[in-house]
């Protein structure tokens, strides 16, 4: 057993993280193997346990939507998201000394209207009172930071409560109505009870659940998933919006300082490797039943998450993890989410606002090995079965779709939705697929889906009015029963099967004031 142990920590890594490894083994030379192994296990335990939200794909890819609407520039868009995520690790380790804390920016445990009620109010005070201080210090980190976390906390509202099923939903229609759209009358709108419940929930009350099971619609998996997406999308530009009123309150001008934070040199360095294991740690999680979490399961890799884990948790930390943890800015928000008592002052309005936006929907029905290898033929994986994820760019924005590891054939869950505005009649659409070989992405193998020779990717157009396609696929392909099959095609090496459809839902517009 520790012989695996050590061998699996070794397994498909990168020579930083064989050193990291080496760097804990050392640490640990004065004490007995199994102590060794708890704690390395410790050091690595940050991320054992992965945090029940929205899983970390989907928040990265709302909290950019949000952003990019409001006119941000990259680097701030990826300090938020870091920032996003850095709530589920900080909430998910087992040896966090600030996990309960910051365990309470999941919209968690409330069991009635009046407890969401309760969160909210002290939620928005918290918010708005952080993003002001920020803004008196001049501290785009410090409020970037703030949006991050305080978007986790929005998204994860629509897809732990029982909003989704009091509002309704339709086959043709997306609701998006948010909680200070509409708030509840007569209906009882509550959260999940999760393992962090204090005490014994009630006898019935629905349990957060798993990747099959509870109220949660944390990944495209679950059933009701995109409407809680869409929910989340509103409310994200909602309350993006609203922290823009809350700025200009004190220095309209600070907010465009904030649009266009940039770093440069070793910070600019530190926020790449940040990002990457903000991707890396989300995709292998591997505990038990756990199976990935940066979009659904099928992506855990127990080898590669231990090796990649342990090099990261062993680097100092650089100034955007210390803004979460070091500086607790989590506090600043987290102080008096429970849900029990009513804020004692005034809670600041959230100013609705319009959604003139239509979803553009690739659904990815099948992806596999082309079972035409020849003689002197190498398969898309030479060692085993393909790892496939897709890179799919929709109007501008790329989305990178859940691995599925050691697969040939798969029908996986992938469903990328877009928010485009209604003005937009034709939406251009970029599909990649690749074969994950392990860390690092130029390591990865370019699949071909695209008949032509010498063309791997497909290119396309999607007219909203009528739903056809132009470009390397034509014609109307938006249900699964017309959807697209295409295979790449000799001499191009690495071939691949693809089955998608790409369709358009409406938004119903949030009302405004």
């Amino acid at each position: 057993m520790m012989q695996f142990l050590w061998q699996s920590l070794r397994q498909s890594v990168t020579q930083s993280a064989n050193q990291a490894v080496d760097r804990l083994q050392r640490a640990t030379l004065g004490f007995g193997t199994l102590t060794r192994v708890a704690l390395i296990a410790l050091a690595l335990g940050a991320v054992s346990k992965p945090a029940q939200a929205f899983d970390t794909g989907h928040h990265f890819d709302l909290t950019r939507e949000a952003m990019q609407d409001q006119g941000f520039g990259s680097t701030a868009i990826e300090v938020a998201q870091l920032e996003n995520w850095l709530t589920d690790y900080y909430s998910s380790s087992p040896t966090s000394s600030i996990k309960s804390e910051v365990g309470l920016l999941h919209f968690d445990n409330l069991l009635n209207t009046q407890q969401v009620n309760n969160y909210w109010g002290h939620f928005t005070i918290n918010t708005r009172n952080a993003v002001q201080q920020a803004t008196r210090d001049r501290d785009a980190l410090k409020l970037l930071t703030v949006m991050g976390i305080s978007l986790h906390a929005v998204q994860d509202f629509y897809t732990h409560s029982n909003w989704v099923e009091l509002r309704g939903y339709s086959p043709s229609l997306y609701q998006t109505a948010s909680w200070f759209d509409a708030p509840p009358s007569s209906q009882n709108v509550f959260t999940g009870v999760a393992s962090s419940f204090p005490g014994t929930p009630p006898a019935g009350h629905p349990k957060h659940g798993g990747y099959d099971d509870g109220l949660n619609k944390d990944q495209y998996g679950k059933r009701l998933w995109d409407q809680a997406y869409v929910y989340a999308f509103a409310a994200s530009r909602e309350w993006v919006n609203a922290m823009r009123t809350w700025v200009s309150e004190v220095d309209p001008n600070f907010w465009s300082t904030v649009r266009s934070f940039n770093v440069t040199g070793g910070d600019r360095s530190k926020l790449n490797d940040d990002l990457e294991a903000l991707y890396r740690i989300s995709e292998w999680v591997k505990d038990g039943s756990e199976d990935g979490h940066w979009k659904g399961r099928g992506s855990g890799s127990r080898s590669e998450f231990l090796a990649f884990a342990a090099a990261w948790v062993a680097k100092p930390d650089g100034r955007f993890v210390s803004e979460f943890k070091d500086k607790k800015t989590y506090r600043l928000i987290s102080n008096g989410l429970t849900g029990n008592t009513p804020p004692t002052t005034a809670v600041p309005v959230v100013p609705k606002l319009a959604t003139n936006h239509r979803a553009v929907i690739v659904r990815t029905v099948k992806v596999a090995e082309k079972n035409d290898v020849g003689t002197f033929e190498t398969k898309i994986d030479p060692l085993g079965k393909a790892d496939f994820f897709a890179r799919i760019t929709v109007a501008g924005q790329t989305f990178t779709e859940a691995m599925q590891l050691d697969r040939s054939s798969v029908t996986p869950a992938w469903t990328t939705i877009k928010f485009v505005p209604n003005s937009l009649a034709q939406v251009p659409i970029r599909y990649q697929l690749w074969d994950e070989d392990g860390v690092g992405r130029g390591d990865d193998d370019h699949v071909d889906i695209n008949p032509r020779t010498g063309t791997r990717d497909l290119n396309l157009t999607f007219l909203v009015n009528n739903h056809s396609l132009s470009g390397d696929v034509a014609g109307i392909h938006d249900t699964q029963g017309n959807s697209v099959n295409i295979a790449g095609a000799k001499s191009d090496s690495d071939r691949g099967v693809l089955q998608f459809y790409v369709t358009e839902r409406s938004l119903q517009p949030a009302p405004t004031n």
